[in-house]
This record gives structure tokens, C-alpha cells and sequence, in this order.
């Protein structure tokens, strides 16, 4: 690659640079409000299992199209045509995709944390959780033979595997919130998913699409998805905040929570209870 071609990466201002780290520092605290929830109510009641599923693997999908798209930066910087400057500006895409996917998959991972032992967690629900888990695993492993065949032939297999991930992570992104929007309209209440969260990303998302599409050398595949996310998660968040504050005043979604969380503990102690003589008889 000539360092003719390696011109593209040139030429941005220090101030946008600075603008672009604040914004992949706005997308890490971002998340942190849906952890916390996660964290105090010990429970998943509320988030979709299909959304948790397409949630991550649309992320990995992304991560797995920037970290192709981004090699010929990598390659600029690794033959020496650019710049400090112009190298780290050029790989801030990769940063910010990076970023998001690893934020977005720990969900899943906290919700495999703290909920699993939890008496406020349906453990029917938890069992599926589980099994999103090992798939999404598995997906990871096979994002990873991705990422080395693509680099390691390059040129149009490269570019197709970029495009494939590229648009999978789009269909998933626009799929995986009509099931949340779904279980949100059909519960009535958020439950563990985060208002808050969604209050700082949706106007960020549509922050951090422009800056994905200004970006130098920037791909469609690469900021396609986030648009639809913007858009999906506004509809999302106007549902929640709808009945969280407005129908009759939230208290419909507060006692729609309070019963929920109550069943769940119900059955978890009556299970509890059950089990108990029948382990006393297979120990006597």
C-alpha cells in the first residue's frame, strides 16, 4: 500500500480527535446506569432474552467488521505513513466500536453474574440466559477465525467478510429490539432495563453515527447499524418513559413490578421448599 493511499487517514484537527475520545468515554459512562440496575435489583426481569442474544451477537458482528475494515489503517501506521497523530485518529473507529461491544456483551455477562443465584430471578429464565451465554461464546471463537482468515488473505475475502458481518450486525440490530419493545409493551414496565441507560445513548447514538460517517476511511457496513439503533432505541425509550411516568403517573408500572418480582420469589421459595423433603429422603 503506497503512502499516497495512506493520504486518506491525514489531515483531521486536534480538537475533533479530542471530541472523538470524549465521545468513546460518553459510551462507556453510558452503560454504567444498566449495570447498576442490574447490580441492585439482582434480576433480569424485564430484559428480553432474544434482546440479550441479538444484542451481543449484533455487537460482535460489528467489532468483527471494524477490526477487517480498520486493517488498512493499521497497515498505514505499521509502515510508518503516518503520523502518531494521524495513526491513533485513524484507529479511533476501532476504539469506539471496540468500546461499545465490549459494554454492550457485558450485560450478558453481569446478568450471568449476579442474577444466578439470586431469589428475585426467575430461574426458568435464567436457564435460557445460560444458553445465550455458550452461544454467544461460541460466536466470539467464530468471529476470531474470521479476523484471521480475512487478514490473512486479504484483498476480496477481506472485503466480504467485512460486508457479511457488516450487514448481519445491521439485520440484528433493527431484530433485536422488536423483541425488547415487545416484552416492554407486553409487561407494562421497564423492570431491569435501564432508563437511564437509554437517556444518554439514544442522543448519543445519533452523536456517534455522524461521527462514524465523518470519519477518514469510513465504511457504510460500519455505521449503518448504529443509525438503526438510534432510531429502534428512541421507540424503545418513549415506551418506557411512557410508563414510567405518565400512565397513571408510573404507579400502574411500579405495582406491574412489584407483582412480578413477587411471583418470581413465590415460586423460587416454594420450589426451595419442595425440594427440601426429597433431599432429605435421597440423603436417609
Amino acid at each position: 500500500m503506497s503512502e499516497l493511499q495512506c493520504s486518506v487517514f491525514e489531515g483531521t484537527s486536534v480538537a475533533n480527535f479530542i471530541f472523538l475520545i470524549a465521545i468513546t468515554g460518553g459510551i462507556v459512562v453510558s452503560y454504567i446506569p444498566q449495570y447498576i440496575r442490574i447490580w441492585n435489583r439482582r434480576s433480569s426481569e424485564g430484559l428480553s432474552t432474544n434482546f440479550l442474544l441479538l444484542g451481543s451477537s449484533s455487537s460482535l458482528f460489528t467489532l468483527t467488521n471494524i477490526i477487517l475494515v480498520s486493517s488498512k489503517a493499521r497497515h498505514c501506521c505499521f509502515i510508518g505513513a503516518l503520523s502518531v497523530f494521524n495513526c491513533l485518529n485513524s484507529l479511533i473507529s476501532l476504539f469506539q466500536i471496540g468500546t461499545q461491544s465490549v459494554c454492550a456483551v457485558l450485560i450478558l455477562v453481569f446478568v450471568l453474574i449476579w442474577t444466578g443465584n439470586s431469589v428475585l430471578q426467575d430461574k426458568h429464565e435464567y436457564s435460557r440466559i445460560v444458553k445465550v451465554g455458550y452461544f454467544v461464546l461460541i460466536h466470539a471463537i467464530v468471529s476470531i477465525i474470521q479476523v484471521f482468515v480475512g487478514l490473512m488473505f486479504g484483498g476480496k475475502v477481506l472485503l466480504r467478510l467485512a460486508q457479511l458481518n457488516g450487514l448481519m450486525s445491521t439485520l440484528l440490530t433493527f431484530i433485536k429490539y422488536v423483541p425488547q419493545i415487545h416484552t416492554t409493551y407486553k409487561l407494562k414496565h421497564p423492570g431491569t432495563l435501564s432508563i437511564g441507560m437509554m437517556c444518554i445513548q439514544t442522543p448519543g447514538g445519533a452523536i456517534f453515527t455522524a461521527t462514524l460517517y465523518f470519519s477518514k476511511g469510513s465504511h457504510w457496513s460500519s455505521w449503518i447499524s448504529y443509525f438503526f439503533a438510534f432510531l429502534l432505541q428512541g421507540t424503545l425509550l418513549s415506551l418506557c418513559i411512557y410508563y414510567q411516568y405518565f400512565k397513571y403517573h408510573g404507579e400502574l408500572a411500579d405495582q406491574l413490578e412489584r407483582e412480578a418480582i413477587d411471583r418470581i420469589v413465590y415460586e423460587n421459595t416454594t420450589t426451595s421448599e419442595a425440594s427440601e423433603p426429597l433431599l432429605q429422603e435421597s440423603e436417609s
